[in-house]
């Protein structure tokens, strides 16, 4: 795909904003085409420092990105389309984004293989910045599971990214790229093809999809600690709920109806409780993750999971949250260290140290006649992402990404 200009707008939707009963505000959710630069923000916006970037180097790169798990946002009332943040939890899990990047001689951005709107925009939002007169092949491949809490979405921002500002030696620092992200986020439209949409994001994805292991994030795409979990294998079970219909029926986006979610029912019950979610994570979570005590940090997130926004996450899935509940209770019962719901679901997952512990959360799920393809076994993936140049495979953890 080569980005050109189109004479179709995009359309526009009113999103009502609850975040508590004195706070009601519309927002307008509007849809875009790679490169718009009404939607590229300046440095200044950015909060980072100018710079720029005049030749073009004929190098090739090839990138590979962890996914995430995002058990809690802190605060949903932090963020908005325009602001990214609002703090939380994240994990990096072994399964993988695919990149392959080459600078050119064209002005131009030539994306191919999957999300190539986002890869698209990304590429142009590059350009804009740094005042590149070249451009980029980019070949992506996503893991193929999208919009079921597993960031498909950010970890394709990541991967394309990372791999462009390693084509032009390392303009930006990872925490920049962080905010670059943060701020350009973005997700496919429902509605129009060729169209993208605003989307929110917490920066959780790219520090866990570069770093790897556990973190906490705070406000504005802040990482405020992280640690590797050792030896921690991963399930990830994707459960067939009500909210999986648009999957069926061949829609590859449930931006809208996330938006509509994350903008009511969850900002007002973040409103009442994000205080109470912020002090577990202060005082039981942060000790835990520092002493290295998987039972605790899963004992913190346990809790976590009736309160606030990650309450309303549960919720939206039927029956008051019942069916996402009825697992992340059973995993605990059977002894996993941490169960919870990644992002807006319907995803739930286990993390153990425990064989057999490991080998029950199988059985359990055999039992309930689960079908093998909406389980993956997998681990916490505590490096990160990883560059590969003239062969040789080196990992990002040398560059400053842990800077908040």
């Amino acid at each position: 795909m080569t980005t050109q200009e189109s004479g179709r707008q995009g359309e526009k939707i009113e999103i009502e904003i609850i975040g508590g009963r004195f706070d009601k505000v519309t927002t307008i959710l509007e849809e875009f085409k790679p490169g718009d630069e009404r939607f590229i923000r300046d440095y200044e916006t950015l909060g980072i420092e100018p710079r720029g970037y005049n030749q073009v180097k004929h190098n090739e790169i090839e990138v590979k990105v962890p996914a995430r798990l995002h058990p809690t946002v802190l605060d949903m009332n932090r963020f908005n389309l325009n602001r990214p943040g609002g703090g939380g939890l994240g994990v990096s899990i072994a399964i993988y984004f695919h990149a392959k990047i080459r600078a050119i001689d064209e002005p131009e951005i030539r994306a191919s293989g999957e999300r190539q709107l986002i890869v698209s925009h990304f590429g142009q939002i590059f350009k804009k910045l740094l005042g590149y007169p070249g451009g980029f092949e980019i070949e992506l491949h996503d893991h193929k599971r999208r919009h079921v809490g597993l960031g498909s979405s950010i970890g394709t921002m990541c991967a394309a990214c990372i791999g462009m500002n390693e084509v032009l030696g390392r303009p930006f620092h990872g925490w920049e790229l962080r905010r670059i992200m943060g701020y350009h986020s973005c997700e496919e439209s429902p509605e129009n093809n060729g169209f993208l949409l605003p989307a929110f994001e917490t920066g959780i994805g790219a520090m866990v999809g570069v770093n790897g292991g556990w973190v906490v994030a705070s406000d504005d795409l802040m990482l405020a600690h992280r640690v590797e979990l050792p030896n921690t294998k991963a399930i990830i079970f994707i459960p067939e709920v009500q909210s999986l219909e648009d999957e069926f029926r061949g829609k590859e986006t449930s931006a809208e109806s996330e938006v509509e979610l994350l903008m009511r029912r969850a900002r007002s019950l973040d409103a009442l409780q994000a205080g109470a979610k912020a002090q577990i994570v202060l005082f039981d979570m942060l000790p835990a993750m520092i002493k290295g005590d998987l039972q605790k940090m899963g004992d913190a997130l346990f809790d976590i999971c009736y309160l606030g926004s990650k309450r309303a996450e549960c919720e939206q899935h039927g029956n008051f949250g019942t069916p996402i509940y009825q697992y992340i209770n059973a995993f605990r019962k059977i002894g996993v260290e941490i169960a919870g719901m990644s992002s807006v679901g319907p995803t739930v997952f286990a993390l153990t140290q425990k064989q057999d512990v490991y080998d029950r959360v199988l059985s359990y799920l055999e039992s309930l006649k689960i079908s093998k393809t909406r389980i993956i076994e997998t681990e916490v993936d505590n490096l990160g992402g990883t560059i590969r140049e003239d062969g040789v495979e080196r990992s990002f953890t040398n560059d400053n990404w842990l800077k908040g």
